[in-house]
């Protein structure tokens, strides 16, 4: 499934789109009968940062969005649900 990921330039900061393929990888789980899958990105080509020229992703490495914080009421307000990306090396 071919998508596209918004991720951030940790050098300047700008929004880049970058092409991916959507993967769902197994998770052991300690019952038999549950099966778990965990959605992946895969880069499909080596993305650099259109505004400063520095790499962000290679094909080689998976993405996985993890929530950082959910949402909380906190003395009234509502703190909003925040995402991380996680890069792994394959």
């Amino acid at each position: 499934m071919k998508n596209r990921l918004r991720m951030k330039c940790k050098g300047c900061g700008y929004w880049n789109r970058i092409e991916v393929n959507k993967l769902f990888i197994q998770q052991e789980t300690n019952e038999s009968k549950v099966r778990v899958f965990i959605p992946y990105y895969e880069p499909l080509k080596t993305e650099t940062c259109k505004k400063c020229k520095s790499v962000i992703v290679e094909p080689k490495e998976l993405i996985r969005i993890v929530k950082k914080n959910e949402h909380l009421m906190v003395r009234g307000y509502i703190v909003t649900v925040t995402r991380r990306l996680e890069i792994y090396q394959v």
